[in-house]
């Protein structure tokens, strides 16, 4: 596959953790991939801001049924219906503002300061306050509703969402190579972008910007431990791995394969549970297959064709995990 640096973590059942890594994580400094090395994991995040809600309405703090409008009473009227647990499925209706930006890239942003999830959000709803179709009718993925929610953590719990973060799950956890994205991370991977002329060092975006919808960094075994603690029970308990790993029901009745923050339909041959992640410079897998209670976690500091080829070293692993 096309890419300048990997690192790839497998664990099934109670068998040893395997962890190995390939290629190189800085190639101005030599410095070669490793297992202990960090990257960014892009939208697998998402899945620590669902967690974070759901102990927050595990405690009381507010309900998946709340209407947004109930927590951020500036949002414009007709978002204001759109539940959390829509928001978290993406089943809401709230445009993808990423790809306003993506579609045009001088669009005027403050790239000079951190901003507050809040912050995002309002400039975010100045430029494009449409929904893209009524609350409930329709999957659209969209890190703009990630933002809502991580907006809605930080009013709640009085913290930044790293902080936050760091003091429910993290450390709890034992994630002890997880954390918001930073230049000064120990081992973070330099990220690159695959041209036809070969790699070149990617766009830094500041973490803020990402907010949830992404900006976490970790290493590929602490996504395998954390994926475990999903499925365990330790990370939000056994209800709240149900309601994540529960497909979405939207207004007409139909099941999307999408729970909260997790993908639910086959990787392969089997059932699998699964998000991948992509930011400006690196690509993610993390998936976990029931049948055999088998996770897989691949991270690369590439972005570019090698995106589809980690999905499918992602299922090489697996065949050679099951004996497929």
């Amino acid at each position: 596959m096309d890419a300048v640096g990997l690192t790839l973590a497998v664990q099934c059942a109670q068998s040893p953790l395997y962890v190995e890594g390939y290629g190189s994580a800085d190639l101005a400094l030599a410095v070669p991939a490793r297992a202990d090395t960090v990257y960014e994991i892009g939208s697998i995040s998402k899945q620590f801001v669902a967690a974070e809600i759901l102990r927050l309405a595990q405690e009381g703090h507010l309900s998946l049924g709340d209407p947004v409008g109930l927590h951020l009473p500036w949002l414009p009227p007709d978002w204001q219906p759109i539940t959390l647990e829509q928001l978290l499925s993406h089943t809401g209706g709230v445009p993808d503002h990423f790809a306003i930006f993506r579609e045009n890239p001088e669009t005027p942003f403050d790239w000079s300061r951190d901003h507050t999830a809040a912050e995002l959000v309002e400039a975010f709803v100045a430029l494009d306050n449409r929904l893209v179709a009524p609350p409930g009718t329709t999957f659209s993925y969209s890190n703009t509703g990630y933002i809502i929610l991580t907006a809605i953590i930080e009013q709640l719990t009085g913290q930044t969402l790293a902080a936050a973060l760091d003091q429910a799950l993290f450390e709890p956890l034992g994630l002890e190579r997880t954390a918001f994205c930073s230049p000064t991370l120990p081992d973070l991977a330099v990220g690159y972008n695959i041209g036809p002329e070969g790699p070149i060092p990617g766009l830094e975006v500041p973490a803020s910007f990402l907010s949830g919808a992404a900006g976490i960094c970790a290493t590929a075994g602490d996504l395998i431990r954390w994926e475990r603690s999903l499925v365990g029970g330790s990370a939000v308990g056994p209800e709240g791995f149900q309601a994540m790993s529960t497909p979405a029901t939207l207004n007409d009745g139909t099941e999307v394969p999408y729970g909260l923050a997790l993908h639910l339909d086959r990787l392969g041959q089997n059932d699998a549970i699964f998000h991948e992640g992509g930011t400006a410079s690196f690509s993610s897998w993390l998936a976990y297959y029931p049948e055999y209670d088998l996770t897989v976690s691949v991270l690369s500091n590439s972005l570019g064709p090698n995106a589809s080829a980690i999905r499918d070293l992602v299922l090489d692993l697996t065949r050679v995990a099951v004996g497929w």
